[in-house]
């Protein structure tokens, strides 16, 4: 492998580490929770019906 390929390679590596860093660093912070809160409870939104529309349509 010449030296150019083992640079280049490096040169990848530190690219995506500073950009896997910075995304990481884009969701902790602090002005996103108030949304992430908001995203977390949607799944518990609709507990109070058991039952999906489409299976309370078919029992009639």
């Amino acid at each position: 492998m010449s030296p150019f390929w083992g640079q280049l390679a490096g040169v990848v590596t530190v690219v995506l580490m500073a950009t896997f860093i910075g995304i990481w660093i884009w969701v902790w912070n602090a002005r996103h929770k108030p949304k992430y809160d908001a995203l977390a409870r949607l799944p518990m939104g609709d507990c109070d019906d058991p039952a999906p529309a489409n299976d309370r349509e078919n029992r009639r």
